[in-house]
């Protein structure tokens, strides 16, 4: 963890999705301001469309055990376990990196077979997906204006996407573990031309669709006091929704590949 920063942030970010539709987000993050360090866990529970269970706390966090191609993971105050076997290689890459400082992005496990516990639910068995962000200035300081990322963990052939609108302009579309240039990212079609290649995202179900980003900040307030005054109001305003969409990868020639899709929209 870099020390000669005012600010730094490390967020964990697990999810999971079975064939029956059920799918399950969890985050496990600390935040450095002014030497003062906050926990953060939280977690949605998508237990059938319209019926979304969620917490979260500033809490003791768990930090991730990793094997080779496994990443395993526990909260027991939510009782809540998971691990994630990967089936397709890393990405990493440096997203940003200028005067206010750096934002790296680890994304573990593309695609990863995948078991997830939450109390007395039946355990999630499928697909999943693992990633790591490492941040060292405020995020509002990326002058976003919108922020859509998403990710297909098919284990032949996943995609990943960021895409910025705002102040900076700029995508990643990954297919494997390769960066894909002049693709296209919408909330219903991710178009992969130089892979020949076209992700559809139908059927969306809404896991979550509020001011998150606003609700977090707020509270971390009674931690970090004066953060709240500190950020800028559209950044507490931003509107955050998380989809759960069925997806179908295609292309001329190419064979038909189908699995669910987390993806999301935060407008600030």
């Amino acid at each position: 963890m870099p020390e000669k920063t005012p600010f730094y942030l490390k967020k964990w970010y697990f999810d999971g999705v079975d064939a029956d539709g059920r799918a399950i987000i969890a985050y496990s993050a600390t935040l450095r301001w002014h030497g003062i360090r906050v926990p953060y866990t939280g977690y949605l529970y998508l237990k059938e469309p319209g019926v979304c269970l969620s917490g979260n706390r500033f809490r003791q966090v768990t930090r991730p055990v990793s094997a080779e191609n496994q990443i395993g993971w526990q909260d027991k105050g939510f009782r809540l376990q998971g691990q994630w076997d990967a089936a397709s290689p890393a990405i990493r890459t440096r997203l940003y990196e200028g005067p206010e400082g750096y934002l790296d992005w680890h994304c573990l496990h593309p695609a990863a077979y995948c078991r997830i516990e939450l109390g007395q639910e039946r355990p999630i068995t499928g697909m999943g997906y693992v990633e790591c962000l490492e941040m060292t200035f405020p995020p509002w300081q990326l002058g976003l204006r919108e922020l859509r990322w998403g990710r297909f963990a098919h284990a032949e052939f996943p995609v990943v996407w960021i895409d910025w609108k705002g102040e900076l302009n700029r995508r990643w579309v990954f297919g494997r573990e390769r960066l894909l240039t002049n693709a296209t990212v919408t909330d219903a079609l991710i178009a992969l031309p130089e892979a020949g290649l076209n992700l559809h995202l139908e059927h969306p179900v809404v896991i979550e669709q509020r001011e998150k980003l606003g609700e977090i900040t707020r509270s971390l307030a009674a931690y970090l006091p004066g953060i709240d005054r500190l950020t800028p109001l559209r950044f507490l305003k931003s509107k955050e929704t998380k989809w759960l969409s069925q997806g179908t990868l295609l292309g001329p020639g190419k064979p038909e590949r189908q699995g669910l899709v987390i993806h999301e929209l935060v407008t600030f």
